[in-house]
């Protein structure tokens, strides 16, 4: 039975502890003693087989490692951090929301308070100067309401950073068309839209109204009207009360492909207004439930892959000097989030990608990975002639070995009717309907280990209160130290 210690943190007083995964009925449970506060019983994993398969590929990857009580100090300096690149960075302009959503993890409302403008610019600058290539949030709260909202866009723009900034919004000031060209004019056609589903009645349940369920929609005609845009759908998923809305969710998302080009699921998170901790293990949506069900419900062995092992896959290319994944990302997710794939309609069905390209994806998606990464691992020290001339013919072997023959003969033949081109394998391959699907599950105080911030691949930039330098906080931390980061 499986059974690993690992260092996680006492959700009353935050106190350092010892913790251990261990399997019982099939899932994987964390379990934490405080002397001062009890026992606390967290569900990690439904799957437990799927959990250690993920895990071992977890283990054969050489990472950056943090030391905890650097990474504690000060809150959260922690150097390795700083270092690093970030596919995804969030800047948290504001607490004030025009809603009051009862799920809203930051406890966000009308008392909030606004980022100084100054304090913004300087972040701003920092990303510019460290990590121009990130994906740029904007976030909240609602950051739309920001009396100088307008002028931080102008900000990102002169910083060269307007052509990757998105908006996380609630949608209720985009619904409003004037307002909605506005941010057109300033520049930006990239959105973050807070999306629960397609049931009213979830929806109002959760948001505690049904404004943002309306103004999801008409923002998206709103946009529609002002030209190109990427939208991005984030899902909040709740067992109790959308869970079984996600297929209607993904077909929502492919009706509107011309603008949403992906449908991002998270899970609630026990802090902010979520208060209600007892009974964890079965009130804890998991990733791999999300996953389980959407399978279930479309006849799939899997629908998404660990980022982490997309990463692995790329490293024996970077150890050949073909292509750097490090400039993309400097780490790996943990193997409890960052998962990705692709939802197709075919025939009026959905079809995961993953399925349709790997064979026997459920079995062979960790294995495959395991066996590059240990290849890689030969790469790194060998000359240039043993890896060109026999490492990486072994490697495209390998990669071929595991991909679907049926997908692949598909793939041969249409590319060869079609002349090669790329509208049509697309078309051929992919369906008329497609969206993509990823899954970011972020941490609280109850399922938090320290054991995660090493491949913790999102940032959020803060302004220390005391000495006003600009830090990087890793975002498994935002979730789980959210009183601790009030004042940054």
């Amino acid at each position: 039975m499986f059974d690993r210690q690992v260092k996680t943190i006492c959700p009353a007083c935050n106190r350092d502890l010892d913790g251990r995964y261990y399997e019982e009925d099939g899932k994987i449970l964390l379990e934490k003693r405080c002397s001062e506060h009890g026992k606390v019983v967290d569900l990690v994993s439904s799957d437990a087989e799927l959990f250690k398969e993920r895990l071992s590929l977890f283990d054969h990857i050489k990472d950056y490692k943090c030391d905890i009580p650097k990474c504690r100090e000060g809150i959260f300096k922690c150097a390795v951090h700083h270092m690093r690149k970030s596919p995804i960075t969030f800047i948290e302009i504001t607490t004030r929301c025009n809603m009051k959503c009862p799920v809203c993890y930051a406890d966000a409302d009308a008392t909030g308070r606004d980022v100084p403008f100054e304090d913004v610019c300087r972040m701003l600058e920092a990303i510019a100067k460290e990590d121009k290539e990130t994906h740029l949030v904007l976030t909240g709260g609602e950051p739309t309401i920001h009396p100088d909202f307008f002028r931080i866009v102008k900000k990102a723009e002169e910083l060269g950073l307007i052509r990757r900034t998105f908006i996380a919004t609630n949608c209720i000031t985009i619904a409003d068309k004037d307002f909605c060209r506005k941010v057109f004019d300033a520049g930006i056609r990239k959105f973050y839209f807070g999306f629960d589903g397609t049931d009213p009645e979830a929806c109002r349940k959760l948001r505690g109204s049904l404004a943002a369920y309306e103004s999801v929609r008409k923002a998206l005609k709103n946009i529609r009207e002002l030209g190109k845009a990427w939208i991005i759908l984030s899902f909040t998923a709740s067992k109790q009360l959308n869970l079984d809305n996600i297929p209607e969710a993904i077909k929502f998302a492919m009706d509107n492909q011309d603008i949403v080009k992906r449908l991002m699921i998270t899970t609630e998170c026990f802090s902010g207004r979520i208060t209600d901790v007892n009974d964890l293990v079965n009130k804890r949506l998991t990733g791999d439930c999300v996953e389980d069900f959407i399978c279930k419900k479309i006849g799939a062995q899997a629908v998404t892959f660990p980022l982490a092992a997309f990463y692995i896959l790329l490293k024996p290319l970077k150890y050949a000097k073909i292509i750097d994944p490090d400039k993309w990302v400097t780490s790996t997710f943990s193997p409890m989030c960052g998962q990705m794939g692709m939802i197709i309609s075919q025939d009026g069905k959905l079809k995961s990608m993953v399925d349709l390209v790997v064979r026997d994806p459920r079995k062979n998606i960790y294995k495959c990975g395991r066996e590059i990464d240990m290849l890689a691992n030969k790469m790194e020290n060998a000359g240039w002639l043993a890896n060109h001339l026999f490492y990486l013919p072994l490697y495209f072997i390998k990669l071929l070995y595991y991909i679907n023959g049926r997908f692949l003969r598909k793939a041969l033949a249409v590319s060869i009717k079609s002349g090669f081109n790329s509208k049509k394998i697309k078309k051929a391959l992919l369906g008329d309907k497609r969206v993509e699907l990823y899954y970011l599950l972020g941490s609280d105080k109850y399922n938090f280990i320290w054991d995660r911030m090493p491949h913790c691949a999102t940032h959020h930039y803060r302004i220390h209160p005391t000495t006003k330098q600009v830090i990087k906080v890793p975002g498994c931390l935002v979730f789980a130290f959210r009183e601790e980061l009030k004042n940054y």
